[in-house]
């Protein structure tokens, strides 16, 4: 018996060594769990992270008219793989938690005419969100990437412990914008964001003009 055990021991230690030895993050698929009610997030993050980076695919409100709208709950995590759009890219979420909150500061790229309201999925171009197609999606342990179909706006995402990093290519635009909803939100009910502000420290652009 002892002779079983200590085989066993040695098996279990030699296969986590050789685990250890091996690069398993080509096997990491951030998009399971992106579809219904999975509540999983797709975006850029790193253990233990503070930074959640990822896209939003719609902006389900908590209630319409004080009746608790159902459908929110499919947005636990701010994003559903079968949405056509993408609202912008904000850098808090839950993943499988069930339970539905955050996505705070919310920062869209765009080109053309300012729009300063999200818009619908059916009718994107009433806001400032995107269209968007799997086929130019990447998604990658702390790396994601998606085009902006309407805007031609290659947007990519990474992480540190405390910092979103975001790097937006944009078509050659005399109307090029970055905008930062801080109103924006997951489980997005009433009085949620009640006061909002941004304070500018160290602005290295400030003398570029």
């Amino acid at each position: 018996m002892i002779k079983r055990t200590a085989l066993f021991a040695l098996s279990v230690i030699l296969t986590i060594f050789s685990m250890a030895q091996k690069n398993l993050l080509p096997f990491v698929n951030p998009l399971i769990g992106t579809k219904k009610m999975g509540h999983t997030f797709p975006g850029a993050t790193v253990p233990f992270g503070a930074v959640q980076l990822s896209p939003d695919t719609d902006t389900i409100p908590y209630a319409v008219d004080g009746k608790y709208t159902g459908a929110v709950y499919k947005y636990c995590a701010g994003y559903q793989y079968d949405d056509p759009t993408i609202v912008g890219f904000s850098h808090t979420h839950f993943s499988g938690t069930g339970h539905s909150d955050l996505g705070d500061f919310l920062i869209m790229p765009t080109v053309g005419k300012l729009q300063l309201n999200p818009g619908t999925a059916n009718n994107p171009e009433t806001g400032y969100r995107s269209r968007f197609s799997h086929k130019n999606e990447v998604a990658q342990p702390n790396y994601y990437k998606a085009k902006l179909n309407d805007y031609n706006i290659l947007a990519e995402l990474t992480t540190t412990i405390r910092v979103g990093v975001h790097q937006y290519t944009f078509p050659k635009s005399d109307e090029a914008h970055i905008i930062l909803d801080l109103m924006h939100g997951i489980y997005d009910y009433d009085e949620k964001n009640v006061w909002t502000f941004v304070r500018v420290e160290n602005d290295m652009f400030q003398n570029l003009n």
